[in-house]
């Protein structure tokens, strides 16, 4: 027996399909927004209290490279410190790191992202005593993992212990936070910079 198709057979499977389809995406896309939404706010949270970190006395941030560098201040306005926020390629993927520079020196580094480093290695390069070695050294003289300076003319930090290539990913991302602190606000720099977080523009006067 013939089955006779007729119109009305055709289109009312080809409208619900087409209707799951347009839920199914309408939700992916509602769903991949909210999740977008969050990674952003949990990706701004951290880095602000990595920015705190490394800066423990300010009490605000004026934004003076988009994205990368703050001009860190205390309650009465007064400037005490810069962070600057470098990444650079480790084991797994890119290390965020955060770095504290003030008066020409070093107060404060925080590995704020380095989640596709191997735990208990590569992650290692979080923990404290390592982020430690960084306090206090200059911005005018290179930092390099120990072993890998043998002219003894680098300021030099021992690598976490089976994570060297984390190290100097860590160490090339502080060495690059000196370098924009040294153009922009070093004593070396022909300008000094200041800003505000309302145009993230950096305004430049002459030196002296």
């Amino acid at each position: 027996m013939r089955v006779k198709i007729t119109p009305k057979a055709i289109l009312i499977p080809t409208l619900s399909l087409f209707l799951i389809c347009l839920v199914v995406t309408a939700a992916l896309a509602l769903t991949n927004n909210v999740t977008a939404e969050r990674i952003a706010a949990n990706e701004l949270e951290s880095k602000n209290a990595s920015m705190k970190a490394v800066c423990p006395e300010a009490q605000s941030f004026d934004e003076l490279i988009p994205d990368v560098m703050y001009e860190g201040k205390n309650e009465g306005g007064e400037t005490v410190g810069y962070a600057i926020s470098t990444s650079s390629q480790g084991y797994g993927g890119l290390v965020w790191v955060m770095t504290g520079i003030y008066e020409g020196e070093i107060i404060g580094v925080d590995v704020f992202n380095n989640d596709d480093e191997t735990p208990g290695l590569g992650k290692n390069t979080s923990n404290e005593a390592f982020r430690n070695q960084y306090k206090g050294l200059n911005v005018h003289e290179d930092i390099a993992v120990s072993k890998d300076d043998s002219s003894g003319n680098a300021q030099t930090i021992d690598a976490v212990t089976s994570a060297t290539i984390s190290s100097r990913a860590v160490t090339k991302a502080v060495n690059d936070a000196v370098t924009i602190y040294n153009e922009n606000v070093g004593s070396d720099a022909s300008i000094s910079a200041t800003g505000s977080a309302d145009d993230g523009k950096i305004i430049t006067k002459e030196g002296e």
